[in-house]
């Protein structure tokens, strides 16, 4: 599944680029990024559940169709690794996730109008889920947690350093919610909802 998201988010990535020589309107970006879940994590196997943050690299793409709209794919460069807790048993599942947002950026001031260019964001996220297992209280039980996709809002400012180069500062808000399973039986729901802070710089051509 994660291989699949993943190129379908490079092929998406291709056509904006090819789309996008012609009018001068393509930029890719890479930096890093945190996901940083909600504090309350609802109740898995009747106890309170709680998912730490975590950081990673990350990479995207955006088509400037004009001087205040976007459309922007972003990933994470890599897998970010998380570990669930669970009241009253600790850590109790290790996992990794790859999200790739799809979405539209609207630019407040529009990008020609000087070097800060502040902008609001909605579109639609998938998480694909890999390398689930139980730790510790759990080890070896055949816990599982399925992949999520959901509305995605985002709230940035690009700061331009040039006609080309910019740096962007994003705090975006992801609608996750994943059931949990162990041995197939359905044991609750991950309420995950992350925000997640990113830097990165950009090179527009």
């Amino acid at each position: 599944m994660r291989s699949t998201l993943a190129l379908t988010a490079l092929a998406v990535a291709a056509a904006l680029a090819s789309s996008a020589a012609a009018a001068q309107g393509f930029a890719v970006r890479a930096g890093y990024a945190n996901v940083n879940p909600k504090s309350d994590n609802g109740a898995i196997a009747g106890a309170r559940s709680s998912i730490d943050s975590n950081s990673r690299f990350v990479v995207g793409a955006s088509y400037f169709l004009d001087d205040q709209w976007e459309l922007s794919v972003d990933a994470g460069a890599t897998t970010f690794k998380h570990t669930v807790n669970l009241a009253g048993l600790g850590d109790v599942v290790s996992l990794k996730h790859h999200p790739i947002s799809l979405g539209a950026n609207w630019h407040f001031f529009g990008r020609e109008d000087g070097g800060f260019s502040p902008y609001v964001g909605l579109g639609y996220n998938w998480t694909s889920l890999s390398d689930v297992r139980g730790i510790n209280a759990l080890a070896g039980a055949p816990v599982d947690i399925e992949d999520s996709n959901g509305f995605t809002a985002a709230l940035g400012a690009d700061f331009l350093a040039s006609e080309s180069w910019f740096l962007r500062g994003e705090a975006r808000w992801i609608d996750f919610d994943a059931d949990v399973t162990l041995g197939g039986a359905n044991i609750g729901t991950a309420n995950v909802d992350p925000w997640v802070y990113s830097l990165q710089a950009g090179l527009r051509f």
